[in-house]
């Protein structure tokens, strides 16, 4: 890797060309050597603004520093659990020291949340207790939803199913736009068993960077296919080791863990093809790679993306699989990924999602669901078998006026208390108080969910809406 930083330095100094990084170091020089250059800078501009200040890097830190040498007229927006680009050398510090560097900062905690329904953020404010930084909690000002749905499922093709049912069944029962809809994935190997169940389906779907046949393994496979002239599975075999596939190799970067995924991928294509049509040439196969994965080109439809894409971006509904132990946090060969940086990954995926949010895993195989699921209480309980249905429930939770009538007060106390509606009462217990209708304080304990504090804060209020029913 020295050897090649070198070579693409010199280069660039052969060539007279400069990268973004050099505009930086070189602009941050300029003011270091030409004190009259940042003299004009600082003359011209009085304040500044920078936004998502959680992704600063040293270089960008230093370049404003030298634009407002001794003056304290900056304001920063960041969200310190949103640091998602340590690996470009962003770092969480710039913002959470900017109190100790500008001792005269007004902090203001931007907490009201208009995209999420409550349920939502009760999940995201679970997580939030793990992420240290500046603590906040979101507040809704969005009405109730449904509950965050956590499910496994008995293996990976059985997640799939189940992900685009619940596609199907929120674009049909509640109007949800397919547009509206997210899968939002690790690394861009998962999407390929995506668009296939998606392009199977008939369902519109779109690749937010990354799609299949343009990653660099089977983009390569097919400009090289359109010259062979073997069988179809002889041909793919060829030309994935003449790549470098490795059904062994166990690399250090996600990109190779989606390059090796796809080009295995592209074997099981071509041996699946072959054995349908064992006379079909490579010209059938391509035409069938097309069709296959043909829906994406409409550019409209779901979106399949990872988590880094999907920061800033809202949808309605969001489906985040394979939440497994290796996935997230991700593991691959000798390279562990920070557990605080893709702890912060979940947090942004959760957070995308305004109304419906489903969180699922497979359960086959040696992979363990991932621990953050624990922290946000919708993990499988430990020691304990799982029911894996086939399929994702798209309404949760209970009806009924009674339940309405409760968790409306449950809104209002929270409010008043100034605490996320979870703290006052799981809709699970709310649910259950509705079905039991608890008569005084004895039948209300023995809910469960109602503990001693509660019952002393909370019972007089609830049985005097269960007495008006």
């Amino acid at each position: 890797m020295l050897r090649v930083y070198e070579g693409y330095e010199r280069r660039k100094l052969s060539s007279g060309r400069i990268d973004f990084e050099d505009m930086l170091s070189l602009a941050v020089q300029l003011f270091d050597e030409y004190p009259a250059a940042v003299a004009q800078v600082r003359e011209r501009f009085h304040a500044f603004t920078v936004d998502e200040f959680q992704d600063v890097n040293p270089l960008q830190a230093a370049l404003l520093d030298r634009w407002l040498g001794e003056r304290d007229d900056v304001c920063v927006v960041g969200d310190d659990y949103q640091t998602i680009y340590t690996f470009t050398g962003a770092s969480p510090s710039h913002l959470l020291a900017f109190p100790e560097r500008f001792p005269n900062a007004t902090v203001v905690r931007l907490e009201e949340n208009y995209r999420s329904t409550p349920q939502i953020l009760d999940v995201a404010n679970k997580l939030a207790n793990r992420l240290g930084g500046f603590r906040k909690t979101l507040r809704a000002t969005r009405p109730e939803g449904p509950e965050a749905v956590a499910r496994g499922a008995d293996d990976e093709q059985a997640e799939i199913a189940a992900v685009v049912k619940a596609v199907r069944d929120l674009h049909a029962g509640e109007h949800v736009p397919l547009e509206e809809m997210a899968v939002i994935y690790r690394i861009n190997a998962r999407s390929e068993p995506f668009e296939r169940a998606f392009a199977e389906a008939g369902i519109p779907y779109q690749v937010r960077d990354g799609a299949f046949l343009r990653r660099p393994g089977p983009r390569a496979v097919v400009q090289r296919l359109r010259r062979e002239t073997r069988s179809v599975a002889e041909a793919v075999t060829r030309l994935t080791d003449a790549l470098g596939f490795d059904p062994e190799a166990r690399p250090d970067s996600d990109e190779e863990v989606t390059r090796q995924s796809d080009l295995g991928r592209m074997r099981a294509l071509a041996s699946e093809f072959e054995g349908d049509q064992p006379d079909a040439d490579i010209a059938a196969f391509l035409a069938e790679l097309a069709r296959r994965f043909s829906v994406e080109l409409s550019g409209r439809g779901v979106n399949l993306l990872t988590f880094h894409r999907a920061k800033g971006l809202e949808f309605d509904a969001v489906f985040l699989p394979r939440l497994l132990d290796g996935e997230l946090p991700f593991r691959s060969g000798r390279v562990k990924a920070d557990p605080d940086d893709e702890r912060r990954l979940l947090y942004v995926g959760i957070t995308r999602a305004r109304r419906f949010l489903f969180l699922t895993w497979p359960s086959d195989g040696k992979a363990k669901p991932s621990a953050y699921l624990d922290e946000i209480e919708l993990g499988p309980p430990a020691g304990r078998s799982v029911t894996k249905p086939s399929s994702l429930p798209v309404r949760v939770g209970r009806g009924g006026q009674l339940f309405d009538r409760l968790k409306d007060w449950r809104r209002k106390r929270a409010r008043a208390d100034g605490v996320p509606p979870y703290v006052v009462f799981h809709d699970t217990t709310l649910a259950e108080i509705a079905e039991q209708r608890p008569g005084d304080w004895a039948d209300l304990a023995a809910i469960s969910g109602v503990g001693p504090a509660k019952l002393e804060r909370y019972a007089d209020e609830v049985l005097a809406i269960l007495g008006a029913n």
